[in-house]
């Protein structure tokens, strides 16, 4: 399988969000599958300014998983799923499964906590009451290629680096600092044309 990536229209001084709509749409992400939730509707507020993606909301984060997938699969180009943390991300898991042990395309973002509440150990919504954040992301590694966590000052050079890799981001992200983690992703990853 070969991903063709375009140039899409550069926003001046973009968001994360924006950036990571760019690159998703350039890397074959037209659509962005999922559910809006506490800790993603920021994030969903920046991807949705950039013209090149279309939202599809869903009932569940499970549904939204499998319509990733179908979307990839169908040769639509590369699936994206969006979440919101905790119940939102492990919802997805199935679908995450499912993709990840057919190297089927699909990347998985995920609205975070402020990195501040992550560092206290808030007791926020969606959160178990060990004050570990990182629940999901162990579940969703059993699934997932790689993962990083985009912040302002790093998410063009990561996510650039994950595109050469051919891993188009997985996300887990915060409204300020989206975090990704890679998708399910052949584990023998297809080239990326230039």
């Amino acid at each position: 399988m070969t991903t063709s990536v375009d140039a899409a229209p550069a926003i001046e001084s973009p968001t994360v969000g924006q950036y990571l709509a760019q690159r998703l749409a350039q890397l074959g992400a037209t659509s962005l599958f999922g559910l809006p939730g506490d800790f993603n509707l920021t994030l969903l507020d920046q991807t949705l300014t950039v013209d090149s993606v279309t939202w599809v909301g869903s009932t569940n984060e499970l549904n939204s998983s499998y319509a990733a997938d179908a979307f990839a699969r169908a040769g639509r180009g590369l699936g994206a799923i969006v979440t919101t943390f905790g119940v939102g991300e492990l919802s997805a898991v199935n679908g995450l499964a499912g993709s990840y042990s057919e190297d089927v395309p699909v990347v998985r973002v995920v609205g975070m906590p402020s990195r501040a509440a992550m560092d206290q150990g808030v007791p926020l919504h969606h959160t178990l009451p060990d004050g570990d954040f990182d629940h999901g992301l162990r579940v969703a590694r059993e699934f997932t290629v790689a993962d990083t966590v985009l912040r302002p000052e790093s998410a063009a050079w990561k996510s650039t680096a994950y595109s050469r890799q051919c891993s188009p981001l997985p996300s887990r992200g915060s409204s300020a600092y989206p975090w990704m983690w890679r998708p399910p992703w052949s584990r023998t990853p297809p080239t990326v044309n230039r």
